[in-house]
């Protein structure tokens, strides 16, 4: 058996960053960029109007309120998208709405709520006023969005290892650019092993088990980021097994789950010892102690070798989504170019108490809850209600270190599951 942190660098140091593709911006979200992106531009590229109201010469309005307004004429209305030929000149304005290209003459914007203009107004107004009372002194440059205020050319928008989300996407389209190169997604070809498995929908038979971790696996690679490519389930024979692997060897990464302890029909290890390497089998955490890592080489392309890992994960649900969340999780986000691979964690205080020496590391399915001064955790849900109801109502996990003896008032250290809705976020 080794360490979690042993495991967790070997799993790394056998994963690579894949390689890069063009594609969409709006179906880039959640991948990494791979490439420093520029504004090609000046935005605004003149000078544009930021509130509802009229275009004017500052000088003339100087000293107008509410007591004493100025009067100016109206000589044109500018909308957005259109480019006004007027001019203003002293004594005149030009009605002006949002976003519209700043007239020549004006060097600022009066609102329509500093002016007589009908404040009940929804949409165009059916009175066309010849002239506009002004109530408020507005200096130069007011309520104007200059020229490349926005973005200068030439500055990087988004940096290359950026994760795009629809800041970014808005960002990069505002400067014009419809295409970005990502990191592609990582494909996972999944396989369920054992004799017992039936997928769910069918009779259950005795001595038969639903197969659930299909369908867990397949979603949590969905929800970091992955694409998921279901193999189905391989009967505890070899030859059934190394079928399924080879199906999967075009894949970016394989994950097993089952068939990884030490039974006569437990055959993943065997396996795949025959078709790559085992790296390791067993680490010091449970549940999910008896998980698997190996890497498998694929056949050359043009004379280059390339390997694929793959993840032998527990079993037992429980311990099979421990293990991904704990081994899979980060590999996931280094194949996709993700900077940051630690698991978020909060520090909380405990709720209950666990007896005795903890014998080995041991992941518990936990209950996380944000108070007015801080976090705190329920440890011993499945103590309460079962590994299944609890694993289904926990919004957390808390590594409890080997030897350690943990007591209500107790401060811990807690990881969040993003994968569970209405988890209380850091």
């Amino acid at each position: 058996m080794i360490s979690y942190e042993d495991a967790l660098k070997k799993v790394l140091d056998n994963t690579r960053i894949l390689k890069e593709e063009e594609k969409p911006l709006i179906k880039c979200t959640g991948q990494v960029s791979a490439e420093d992106a520029y504004s090609g531009l000046h935005l605004p590229q003149t000078s544009i109007a930021v509130p509802d109201g009229y275009a004017v010469r500052s000088s003339d309005i100087r000293g107008a309120k509410k007591d004493n307004p100025v009067i100016l004429r109206i000589i044109s209305t500018a909308r957005a998208g259109y480019v006004t030929k007027k001019m203003v000149k002293t004594g005149t304005a030009i009605r002006i709405m949002t976003g519209s290209v700043l007239p020549d003459g004006a060097d600022c914007v009066v609102r329509f709520e500093d002016t007589d203009e009908p404040g009940e107004k929804n949409g165009p107004g059916k009175i066309k006023p010849s002239q506009v009372r002004i109530y408020a002194a507005t200096g130069p440059g007011k309520n104007v969005r200059p020229a490349g205020s926005s973005v200068r050319k030439w500055t990087l928008i988004v940096p290359k290892g950026t994760l795009i989300g629809p800041a970014q996407i808005s960002a990069l389209a505002y400067t014009g650019r419809v295409r970005i190169k990502v990191i592609r997604r990582p494909v996972v070809a999944i396989i369920a092993t054992g004799d017992e498995l039936i997928n769910p929908g069918n009779p259950l038979a005795p001595g038969k088990t639903y197969n659930c971790n299909t369908a867990s696996i397949a979603s949590l690679v969905a929800h970091y980021g992955g694409v998921p490519k279901i193999l189905g389930i391989a009967r505890d024979k070899e030859a059934a097994l190394i079928s399924k692997i080879r199906r999967g060897i075009t894949a970016d990464a394989i994950i097993t789950s089952g068939g990884v302890s030490k039974g006569d029909y437990d055959l993943v290890r065997l396996v795949l010892g025959k078709l790559g390497k085992v790296v390791f089998f067993r680490i010091n955490m449970g549940p999910g102690a008896g998980v698997a890592f190996g890497v498998i080489k694929r056949p050359p392309v043009n004379g280059v070798h390339t390997s694929i890992p793959v993840f032998s994960l527990a079993g037992p649900p429980s311990g099979c989504l421990i293990n991904f969340e704990t081994l899979v999780r980060p590999a996931l986000l280094k194949m996709r170019g993700v900077d940051n691979l630690d698991h978020p964690v909060v520090e909380a205080t405990v709720v209950d108490s666990i007896p005795g020496v903890m014998p080995i590391t041991f992941a518990k399915y936990t209950r996380l809850e944000e108070m007015r001064d801080g976090y705190q955790v329920t440890l011993n849900i499945a103590e309460k209600s079962g590994m299944l109801v609890s694993m289904a109502s926990a919004n957390s996990l808390t590594i409890i270190p080997e030897g350690s003896v943990v007591k209500a008032g107790d401060t811990i250290k807690v990881l969040p599951l993003s994968w569970r809705q209405g988890m209380p976020l850091p």
